[in-house]
């Protein structure tokens, strides 16, 4: 997977010259510095590949930035956006440099929310790495942190009347209600007062709560709350205020990209590095893989058939039983949650067809993103 293509390999063993550094661009990439036997010296995508290999390699380099002494080789990889050069250097650093993959991986790492989807077992917990829950766990995410993971369970399990002592639910229907029955706020499953099957079903509309549902709730109790205060009842719109807040607040905080594991699976339009031109990635659960270009002026009938390749690519990819790349998963989800300046637009699975692909090139071109600046994924190898 992935589409890293080493293009340019320069020797180094007695640094850059101008008219080696000349030949690479000022763009988006990926240098990788090698030293005696093939070590990685240092590797990394940034902003700006010339510039990186000037600061390290070229005449003006200096102090613990200075490489000079140690490279032998210096081997470029352009990308057509920052977003694909971090996408790049997970790929090669998981190759060139295990080390480095795993440092950077734990950096970018994001948070995931899963339990059994039954009654009998239902209990949530929260790990990095979603590839360590039970099969058959349902998993929902991401979440930048952990405490937003626990949050968003506790939100769930006020928002749908979920248990929270799960010990008591696992024995129902012979469990011990808890306060929250005598509250009015569990139906109380555990001790048979609610059927199981409807726990069940409240749990699984829980386990697929996202954006979506949330704004349309947020909409309806809207609607409830200028009804109430018609009618001046004062204090069904305070009850109502405070449900329509609460939802509002996890929209916000969390709700943004929360989804189903499975579904993390949509394609990224960045920049390609050639005017007028946008890369379709597609990405699905740590893997991804650029599968064509919308340019400027294309008809919607050849942005239909680069549509139905990126389909087919996330197809296959969903095909897979196991995760991708944990840092290609961190990357894609990261650009989710807090969206970069000047990045990709990001279509969901269910939305890709040459209109919306269309759509987002034009979005994505007419962006001035600010002159190229190193911005390094990586770390120089020497310095740890």
């Amino acid at each position: 997977m992935g589409n890293l293509r080493w293009t340019t390999l320069l020797d180094a063993s007695n640094g850059l010259d101008e008219s080696k550094l000349g030949t690479i661009p000022s763009s988006h990439g990926i240098v990788c510095v090698l030293g005696a036997g093939g070590a990685v010296v240092a590797l990394a995508s940034t902003g700006d590949m010339r510039s990186f290999a000037a600061q390290r390699l070229g005449p003006g380099a200096e102090g613990v930035s200075d490489l000079r002494e140690t490279a032998e080789v210096c081997e470029i990889a352009p990308a057509g956006s920052m977003f694909e050069a971090d996408l790049m250097f997970m790929d090669a650093s998981a190759e060139r440099d295990p080390g480095l993959h795993d440092r950077v991986m734990r950096k970018l790492r994001v948070w995931w929310l899963a339990t059994p989807p039954t009654a009998k077992r239902f209990n949530w917990s929260w790990t990095t790495n979603p590839g360590e829950f039970a099969e058959g766990e349902s998993v929902i995410g991401p979440f930048l942190e952990k405490s937003g993971a626990k949050r968003h369970a506790a939100f769930l399990d006020g928002h749908f009347e979920l248990c929270r002592y799960p010990e008591e639910l696992h024995r129902a229907p012979g469990g011990k209600a808890c306060v929250y029955k005598q509250m009015g706020k569990c139906p109380a499953a555990c001790d048979g007062s609610e059927p199981i099957e409807s726990y069940e079903e409240r749990l699984a509309r829980a386990l697929v709560f996202g954006r979506a549902d949330a704004e349309s709730g947020v909409a309806r109790l809207d609607a409830e709350l200028r009804e109430a205060a018609g009618r001046q009842a004062f204090e069904e719109a305070a009850e109502i205020q405070g449900r329509r807040d609460e939802l509002a607040a996890e929209l916000k905080r969390g709700l943004k990209a929360v989804r189903p594991l499975g579904e993390l699976s949509l394609v990224a339009v960045a920049t390609s590095g050639e005017k007028d031109s946008a890369s379709v990635i597609a990405v699905d659960r740590g893997r991804w893989e650029v599968v064509g270009a919308i340019d400027a002026g294309m008809g919607e009938g050849e942005a239909d058939r680069i549509a139905a390749l990126a389909r087919a690519r996330l197809d296959a990819m969903a095909s897979m039983d196991d995760l991708g790349d944990l840092g290609v998963l961190g990357v894609v989800s990261r650009e989710l949650m807090r969206p970069s300046r000047g990045g990709p637009m990001l279509v969901e699975r269910s939305a890709i067809d040459g209109s919306s692909l269309l759509h987002a090139a034009g979005r994505v071109l007419r962006i001035r993103t600010p002159k190229a600046r190193g911005s390094e994924s990586g770390k120089q190898t020497s310095d740890e």
